[in-house]
C-alpha cells in the first residue's frame, strides 16, 4: 500500500510539473510585457502580452495589459474586445471596465461608455479616469449641465498639473454650454501660461485662447508639429469659434469654412479628444 502511494504521489508531481512550468513562463512574459509597456515599446509588449496569453488565457491581467497596449497603437475596436476578455475573467475587475468605457469614448459609443464608467464607480476605480471620462461622455452626448456637475469632482481628483488642466479645458466648455458662465470664468481665473504641462499642451492652449492670452494662430501653429493632438487642437479653436458666435474658420476645417460645424463634426468625428 505504501508502495502504491508513493507512486500516485510521483504521478500527481509529475503531473503538475509541465502546469506550473507553463504558469511560471505566462507571468514571465507577463512581467516583460510590462516592462516593455511602461518604456513605451508597444509592438514588443503586445507581442510578450500575447504570448502570455497564449500559455495562460486565464489571467484577466494579461488581458488587461493587452486591451491597453492596442489602444496605445490606436486599435480601439481590439483594444474594447480585450477588456472584454478580462472583465469576462474577472468581472469585478474595476480597472478593465474603466479602461473599456475611455475607449468606447475613443470609439464615440457613448452610452455603452456610460455603463462602463458608472459600473467601474461602483467597483472603486480610479476616481479622476471616472470623473474625467464619465464627464466627457455626458459632454459628448449633449448633456451639458450633467457633463458640468461631474466635472468638479475632476479637479480635486487630479493627480498632476497635466490632469488638472485636461479637466479644466473641459470643464469649461461645458459650463459655457450649460449656461453657467459667471462659474466658467472662474475656471480661466485660476488658468495660467506658467503651468507646467506635457501631454496636456493643447488643452491649456484652449483655455488661454479663450481667456485671451493667445491667439487663433498661436494655437493652430502646433496641429503642424503633432498629428496626434490635432483632433484636440482643431476642436480647441472650433468650439471658441462656435461660443463665440463666430461661424468661418479656415483653421479649424478649411472645406467648410464653418467652425460650428467644424467643431461638432470633429467631436463626434476621429480622433481622441
Amino acid at each position: 500500500m505504501v508502495g502504491i502511494s508513493l507512486l500516485l504521489i510521483v504521478l500527481q508531481q509529475a503531473a503538475a510539473s509541465p502546469q506550473a512550468d507553463t504558469a511560471t513562463a505566462a507571468r514571465h512574459a507577463f512581467e516583460e510585457a510590462t516592462g516593455l509597456f511602461e518604456k513605451n515599446d508597444n509592438e514588443k509588449a503586445l507581442a510578450a502580452y500575447e504570448r502570455a496569453i497564449a500559455l495562460d488565457a486565464g489571467q484577466a491581467e494579461f488581458h488587461l495589459g493587452r486591451c491597453r497596449t492596442l489602444a496605445r497603437l490606436q486599435r480601439h475596436d481590439e483594444a474594447i474586445a480585450s477588456c472584454g476578455d478580462a472583465i469576462s475573467r474577472n468581472p469585478d475587475l474595476a480597472a478593465a471596465w474603466l479602461d473599456r468605457g475611455h475607449f468606447y469614448i475613443n470609439t464615440r459609443k457613448v452610452d455603452r461608455a456610460l455603463t462602463d464608467l458608472m459600473r467601474a464607480r461602483q467597483l472603486n476605480a480610479d476616481p479622476y479616469g471616472v470623473v474625467y471620462h464619465l464627464a466627457l461622455g455626458y459632454y459628448m452626448a449633449g448633456d451639458f449641465a450633467k457633463a458640468a456637475a461631474e466635472y468638479e469632482a475632476c479637479v480635486p481628483n487630479a493627480k498632476t498639473d497635466d490632469n488638472r488642466i485636461a479637466c479644466s479645458a473641459w470643464q469649461y466648455v461645458a459650463l459655457l454650454r450649460a449656461g453657467r458662465k459667471d462659474d466658467a470664468a472662474k475656471v480661466l481665473d485660476r488658468t495660467t501660461p506658467g503651468v507646467k504641462v506635457q501631454s496636456s499642451a493643447a488643452y491649456l492652449d484652449r483655455l488661454l485662447l479663450f481667456k485671451g492670452a493667445k491667439t487663433e494662430e498661436d494655437v493652430a501653429k502646433a496641429m503642424e508639429k503633432d498629428n496626434l493632438q490635432l483632433p484636440t487642437i482643431a476642436y480647441g479653436v472650433g468650439v471658441w469659434h462656435l461660443l463665440n458666435g463666430r461661424g468661418k474658420s479656415p483653421r479649424v476645417l478649411p472645406e467648410s469654412h464653418d467652425a460650428a460645424r467644424a467643431a461638432e463634426r470633429i467631436r463626434f468625428g476621429g480622433g481622441v479628444l
